[in-house]
């Protein structure tokens, strides 16, 4: 039968980027446990692989199946750099003090006013007109 565990475990701070841990290391592992395993399989998906979660679940499914192997995806550090269809490997805006400095740049160099004050909540609709403008 085929089994499906997923695992959050404390893990290490990004030490080349600089970047502390605020969450947990999640990974799914996938084996039959009727079958002599052969090996260990990690995968790690590639920038973007958070799009739809459901693929990185049929991919470890299939592999498993197929070759009597124990297969693990490993959520790592910035997995969840664009947007997914599960909100919880979804990234978010957040617009820094600096970043709508930078906005308000921007708007000026296309001679586009803001209505209203430039804010944290609103920068995001802004920047998103920006970018259609």
């Amino acid at each position: 039968m085929l089994i499906n565990k997923t695992y959050e475990i404390s893990s290490c701070d990004d030490v080349e980027l600089n970047i502390k841990r605020t969450s947990k290391l999640e990974y799914r592992m996938t084996y039959d446990d009727e079958k002599q395993m052969k090996a260990i399989v990690f995968v790690i998906g590639g920038y973007g692989a958070n799009a739809n979660i459901s693929f990185l679940d049929f991919d470890r499914e299939y592999i498993a199946k197929k070759f009597d192997v124990v297969v693990v995806n490993v959520f790592y550090h910035c997995f969840c750099q664009r947007r997914s269809n599960e909100e919880k490997y979804s990234v978010y805006k957040k617009f820094e003090p600096e970043d709508i400095t930078i906005l308000k740049e921007n708007l000026n160099q296309f001679n586009l006013i803001a209505k209203d004050e430039i804010t944290s909540q609103n920068a995001p609709i802004i920047a998103e007109m920006l970018v259609k403008h």
